[in-house]
């Protein structure tokens, strides 16, 4: 298939299909980070919500900067992977003590943010500030290889991005829109509507070799330090004695079967800085 007529193909749907987000209303850097760390991991529908719950709570960059880490992890309770939470807000503290406020445009930069990968960074640069550097997550992955890779298994993401530079670079002839409206910004949200509308149950990516199948939540170590977490957020203490913590999480651990202890459960949410100890207590 030309790149042309792939581009025809996905942006005749688009044009019918196109979904109405609020982080495709703005260009402000905040607003599309918070929107992009959300989604990672996480379904469309179970973020929207928590989207503007999190903008209202934290307006700015600034505001989330200066949050304390239980009113954030609350506002965030939920969406779970709650060290996006303290990352987003590492990040926050980062560019308004080192760069005034403001968002660097360089996706090389802002990879080097806590949090913040090869995807983010540059989904992040061509939403906000218009990059033409094309990117992959796993919906627009799953359309290149429906689309030029059918029938070859093991297909690495080097491959794929050759083609989709070439798809992106191709939106524009001689410095204008090769399609009406249509920007590397457009061109990104018709892929990502393409991949998880029409594509969402095709087991395309098995086909990838980045393609790992998530895990089972409940019932893993992932799940157990999440009940940590709500344990201590609906706590009416500002700290919980370590006896209590292990009680609790010992009690949870019998009644799911779980193998895990309580003490190397706890030792990771220290270590991730999700919580802290503090003279035999622990709190957010």
């Amino acid at each position: 298939m030309t790149i042309e007529k792939f581009q025809e193909t996905i942006l005749s749907w688009y044009a019918k299909n196109r979904r109405d987000l609020p982080w495709r209303h703005t260009k402000d850097p905040y607003k599309i980070l918070v929107s992009e760390i959300m989604l990672q991991q996480t379904q469309v529908s179970r973020v929207l919500p928590k989207y503007k719950e999190f903008l209202k709570a934290f307006p700015t960059l600034e505001a989330l900067a200066k949050s304390s880490d239980k009113k954030l992890l609350k506002v965030w309770s939920e969406l779970g992977y709650w060290r996006r939470a303290k990352y987003l807000k590492e990040t926050a503290k980062i560019i308004t003590k080192e760069y005034g406020g403001k968002f660097p445009k360089d996706p090389k930069i802002l990879e080097t943010f806590p949090g913040i990968g090869h995807y983010t960074a540059r989904a992040l640069a061509c939403f906000a500030f218009g990059s033409t550097e094309a990117f992959l997550d796993t919906n627009i992955r799953r359309v290149y290889l429906h689309f030029f890779f059918p029938e070859k298994h093991h297909v690495s993401d080097k491959e794929i991005l050759k083609v989709a530079q070439r798809a992106t670079t191709n939106l524009c002839v001689r410095g204008k829109l090769k399609y009406h409206g249509i920007t590397p910004r457009e061109w990104h949200y018709a892929l990502f509507d393409y991949g998880a509308l029409v594509l969402k149950d095709k087991a395309i990516n098995k086909q990838s070799r980045h393609y790992a199948k998530q895990s089972r939540f409940e019932g893993s170590f992932r799940s157990f330090r999440s009940k940590v977490v709500k344990f201590l957020l609906a706590a009416s203490r500002p700290a919980i004695p370590k006896e209590e913590i292990e009680q609790f999480l010992q009690k949870e651990l019998r009644a799911a079967g779980s193998k895990h202890s309580a003490q190397e459960i706890i030792r990771s949410l220290v270590k991730n800085k999700l919580i802290k100890e503090n003279v035999g207590k622990y709190s957010l």
